[in-house]
């Protein structure tokens, strides 16, 4: 898979968008703590209630005047770090990423700050050295923690499969393609 398109897909989430059960548990915990059409208020959620899911979700933070906007990551999954090659938690993206991948992410997330909506996509990360992309699905879901700023955003992926340029068995390398996860 090319990772020239790095967001192959973007959509508002809804229940039937949804085909992951990890997806759909996070979504109706989000559904049903809206307050009427607003987002629900950061507190509702309780990671330790997904602690299944910790692995592979992050907790993203919104900061700044509206124009200058900062996103950093407060918590980074341990599955997220290792297959990223690196730990994202406590970093802006200004840190971790550049260029249109930088301006994409940041787009994502204003979006979905001002529609209020979550949001599910198809991704592919380039990995490592260049030779490798992670292709995984996932769903956005955003909170408030006052009640009316959306500042805080959940995020967790579905790895789908892993291009990696080399397998290891024993103390052999071999070069190979698409391995799925």
């Amino acid at each position: 898979m090319s990772t020239s398109s790095r967001d192959y897909a973007g959509i508002v989430a809804d229940a039937e968008t949804l085909s992951h059960p990890e997806h759909r548990s996070l979504f109706s915990q989000w559904t049903e703590n809206r307050r009427g059409p607003d987002v629900p208020l950061r507190s509702t959620f309780d990671p330790l209630a997904f602690h299944r899911y910790m692995p592979r979700m992050a907790i993203i933070e919104r900061t700044g005047s509206e124009g200058n906007e900062t996103f950093r990551y407060r918590l980074a999954g341990t599955e997220i770090a290792q297959r990223a090659g690196r730990d994202p938690t406590g970093k802006t993206f200004e840190e971790l990423y550049q260029g249109t991948y930088l301006e994409t992410a940041k787009q994502t997330y204003l979006e979905i700050a001002e529609t209020r909506q979550c949001h599910f996509s198809q991704r592919v990360f380039p990995i490592g050295d260049g030779g490798s992309a992670l292709r995984y699905d996932r769903i956005i879901l955003p909170y408030s923690s006052d009640g009316a700023a959306v500042d805080q955003f959940v995020l967790l992926i579905v790895v789908v499969a892993q291009d990696t340029p080399k397998k290891q068995v024993g103390s052999f390398s071999f070069f190979s393609g698409t391995k799925d996860t």
